[in-house]
Formats: C-alpha cells, structure tokens, sequence
C-alpha cells in the first residue's frame, strides 16, 4: 500500500502532519482532540485476547502477557504507518467527507488507485474483519465456558462439556447463536447495530478499569509477583492504565458532531445503560441465587 501511495499523486509532507482539518460542527481545539483520540481508544480493543485462551497456551505465564504487550506494540507501529500511508493517498478531503458511500476509506482508495485496486484493499480488509471475528468467538466461547465451569451461566451443565479435542464445543456454538442475533439488526437498523457495537466496546475498557481500579484500591498485601512483571513500573503502569481506560469510557459517549440528530447522534451512553440494567437484573434474578464464587481449579473435565 506504501508503494501505491507514492506511486500516485500524494499530500505534501507539511499537510500530512500539520494540517488542520474540522468537520465536527464543534469550535472548541481540546474537545476535538478528545475526539479524534476515540479512534486510538477502539484500536486497543480486545489486547488481553491471549489471557483468555491461555488454559491452553504453553507456558502462559510469560507467552500470554508477551502476546498481550506485543499486540499493543504492533497496532501501535502498524497503526501508525497505515494511518501515515492514508492521508498521503488522500486526492480530496471533500469528495472523501461527502461520500455516498457506507465505508469513506473506500472513497479513498477509488480516489487513489481506482476500481480495481480499491476492490483489492476492500477484500483485503474484509477478510481481515473475517480473522478478527474468528477470534472474538474463540475468545468469547472460552469466558462462556469459564462461566461455565464455575457454574455462573444458565445451563451451565451443558456449557463446560467439552468434545474428544478437549474444546468447548457446546460454548462455541452458543457463542456463534449469539454472534448471529447481534449482527442480525444491522439490515434492519443501521442505528440499532451501532449500538450494540458502542454497547461492546465501552463496556469492555469498563472492565479494564474495573480491574485496574481494585488492583489500585485494594493491593495484594503479600505484594505476589508473577514470573512476567514490570517491577517497580508496576504501580506507575496502573495509574496510567486506569487513567486512560477512565477517560475512553467518557470519551465514548461524548457527541462526535454538531447539530446533534438522530443519524449522528452517540448511542454509546445509552448502551452503557442498557448493558448495566441487562447485568443488574440477570444478577438480581438468577445469578444470586447460583452463583456462589469461583471454583477451584483442578483437573476434572465434563465431556459431552
């Protein structure tokens, strides 16, 4: 994509890095930086993945957070650099901001390259939504089972079977019906399936902060470390960590533009509602009365 970029009429190297371009509606220079930071906020979505799978993950005391640490430094290089390539390859904000079409980098890349290759980079793209969707569900299907196991999901006896390779099969698929019925109201409502989006990924950076505000709040009096640390950064790590994960949460249901309308609108604050109220009553009506704290780990293993 880089040598696309200089093959073709590309930006001067002064408006790539220090032009200034606002098409919010909103006046105010700090309020545009926050939202302009939203984007790096989703790209840091879903970095604890490994943390997830790491049951069956070879010496995951130390290849798990590796893996972890590792994803963040790779989004942030490759982020960067695809974000440096596009805005070289921009031929015209205005054309690019005024699209007709659902997906603006698409603009982009016709503006560029032209069908053929814009087509390429579509596909390219889709089939690294396709990988990310994979592993959602992996991941997914194992905090299923972990529930699961620990009996704190409604038929919890048949979620933490596993098949004859030893994988939450019966987890998986429950995992895939609910992927279908979140994708199901995109065709439906363009809003709706924002929504859910919004609902996901805020409520994520919520349990980020949930865990690094206990490990802030009430510190391990023993003071454990495991074999992967960061010593005596650790404390300062944590305060960064909760600090940004605090401050995406807000960020996230700020409005991105102005006027404020129905087709622009943030839903993200009302997701976190939502999603809160769901948790709130499935507490209060089920989990309460089953749920009695996580089991110990041991070696038995339900299998179908």
């Amino acid at each position: 994509m880089a040598i696309f970029s200089w093959a073709i009429p590309h930006q001067q190297v002064s408006w790539v890095f220090l032009h200034y371009e606002n098409q919010t509606g909103f006046d105010n220079p700090f309020y545009i930086l926050v939202l302009g930071m939203v984007g790096a906020a989703y790209s840091l979505c879903g970095c604890e993945c490994a943390a997830s799978v790491n049951e069956e993950t070879k010496d995951a005391e130390i290849s798990c957070p590796m893996a972890m640490v590792s994803a963040i430094g790779v989004s942030w290089i490759i982020g960067f650099l695809f974000l440096v390539v596009l805005l070289f390859s921009i031929q015209d904000i205005d054309t690019i901001l005024s699209t007709q079409l659902n997906l603006p980098v698409a603009q982009l890349f016709y503006d560029a390259i032209g069908m053929g290759g814009t087509m390429g980079f579509l596909l390219l793209i889709a089939f690294c939504q396709f990988c990310t969707g994979i592993t959602t569900i992996t991941v997914a299907s194992r905090q299923v089972y972990a529930l699961a196991r620990d009996d704190a999901a409604p038929m919890s006896s048949e979620l933490k079977k596993v098949n004859r390779y030893k994988q939450p099969h019966n987890a998986v698929w429950f995992t895939v019906f609910l992927t279908c019925i979140v994708v199901l109201p995109f065709p439906l409502s363009e809003n709706l399936f924002e929504t859910i989006i919004s609902a996901a990924t805020i409520t994520i950076h919520c349990s980020y902060a949930i865990v690094l505000g206990c490990k802030l709040l009430v510190p391990d009096s023993e003071k454990k470390k495991g074999r992967f640390n960061l010593g005596s950064w650790s404390y300062a790590v944590n305060v960064i960590g909760f600090c940004w994960t605090t401050f995406a949460v807000i960020a996230f249901t700020l409005p991105t533009s102005w006027p404020i309308e129905g087709v622009n609108a943030n839903y993200a604050g009302i997701a976190l509602i939502i999603v809160i109220s769901m948790t709130m009553l499935f507490w209060n009506q089920w989990g309460r009365y089953h749920y009695v704290g996580p089991k110990a780990l041991n070696d038995v293993i339900h299998t179908a």
